[in-house]
């Protein structure tokens, strides 16, 4: 059991950081999008991790809710991504500075 748990915060761990360096290295918006959800499922991998060790049922609902969450977020960026996209011809971080009020 121990083991199996110092394997799952090996992997939210490297989740995590692989979607900040795709958040990091990329201009593309999309991209962006993709490492922010790479980010949380490896925080999500922590979470379940931990509930699973303590048996809290207070860990299942936090992941439920970040879901949620999640889901938001991913319609809000997914919405300020074809209106970059349909503004400026690309979804270039750089040229977003045309979106303005």
């Amino acid at each position: 059991m121990n083991g199996s748990f110092a394997t799952a915060w090996y992997f939210a761990a490297l989740l995590f950081f692989i979607g900040l360096y795709c958040m990091a290295a990329s201009r593309n918006l999309l991209r962006q999008l993709i490492g922010l959800e790479v980010m949380s499922k490896g925080t999500l991998l922590a979470l379940i991790a931990s509930g699973s060790m303590s048996n809290l049922s207070l860990a299942q609902a936090v992941i439920i809710t970040m879901i949620v969450i999640e889901v938001v977020v991913v319609a809000a960026g997914l919405t300020l991504l074809v209106k970059a996209y349909r503004t400026n011809g690309g979804v270039d971080v750089w040229k977003l500075s045309s979106l303005k009020g």
